[in-house]
């Protein structure tokens, strides 16, 4: 079971970090608000504590993605005022982001938040840090650089020890807040990290502004495995909620081809006098 969780969360960041080489940084954040290490969060943990159990911990997740929005705040606001090397500015983002992450989550275990109270949360803050993020530039990679395996294990087996620790903490920690903690950005963090430190801060950056865009995929994704997992079970339940947010993007980028479409036609067709 190990060795399959860090497989499959390696597998994710490798993935994600060639769609920034290859496709462009905007997309590699967009798809980093799909249902991808939450989602192989819940589902190991539902595999480990059941079904019933994974599900309650959805609902959690929901209110954790602000805490994971905030630590994408943080990240960025730290790595653009640090002045120095590239090494000092990525560990003081990423001990800055986690902080805030854990001491936020840790508040509304503390709290213990209804979670209809905390979807309302996260449903405000997802626009907010949209807007929050709205001034940072998107960036494109124009020039590749060749990462060599090592370096991309290293980063992705990061990202598996987060899930390892997350799903093990979840024999402890009860329902609520292992789906807290599921919120986590166990793949998008080790992303950032990648693309921070290959590439410079701003294509990181590129990478943050668009994680709201696609992160509504994420909520749908949560709010239906309490649904599905106790009904259909962790397999055709993660598939079942995996279809909802694929709708979900799908739609978006439909939207937002459509939208740009329709600038492009504005502006080539200009209202006559």
């Amino acid at each position: 079971m190990i060795f399959l969780k860090v497989i499959v969360t390696v597998s994710v960041v490798i993935v994600l970090s060639s769609i920034a080489e290859r496709i462009s940084p905007r997309a590699a954040g967009i798809l980093s608000g799909y249902p991808l290490g939450s989602a192989i969060t819940l589902f190991f943990i539902g595999f480990e504590q059941g079904a019933d159990f994974a599900g309650h911990s959805a609902l959690y997740n929901v209110p954790g993605l602000t805490a994971m929005l905030s630590f994408l705040f943080i990240y960025y606001q730290t790595a653009r005022r640090v002045r120095g090397s590239r090494p000092a500015s990525l560990l003081a983002a990423s001990a800055a982001g986690a902080a805030v992450f854990f001491a936020l989550t840790a508040l509304m275990n503390h709290l213990h938040l209804p979670p209809a109270v905390g979807i309302l949360i996260t449903l405000a803050a997802v626009p907010l840090f949209g807007y929050l993020f709205r001034s940072i530039p998107d960036t494109v990679i124009d020039r590749r650089v060749k990462m060599d395996l090592p370096a991309l294990l290293v980063r992705g087996g990061l990202s598996a020890l987060i899930v390892l620790a997350i799903t093990g903490a979840a024999k402890v920690s009860g329902p609520g807040a292992a789906g807290l903690f599921s919120a986590f950005p166990a793949t998008t963090f080790p992303l950032i990290l990648i693309v921070h430190w290959t590439y410079g801060a701003q294509r990181a950056f590129t990478v943050i502004k668009n994680v709201p865009s696609g992160l509504l995929s994420l909520v749908l994704y949560s709010l239906t495995l309490p649904m599905v997992y106790p009904r259909f079970g962790i397999y055709w339940g993660t598939l079942i909620g995996f279809a909802v947010a694929t709708v979900y993007l799908l739609g978006l980028g439909w939207y937002n081809q459509h939208t740009s479409n329709w600038g492009r036609e504005k502006k080539s067709h200009p209202a006559r006098a």
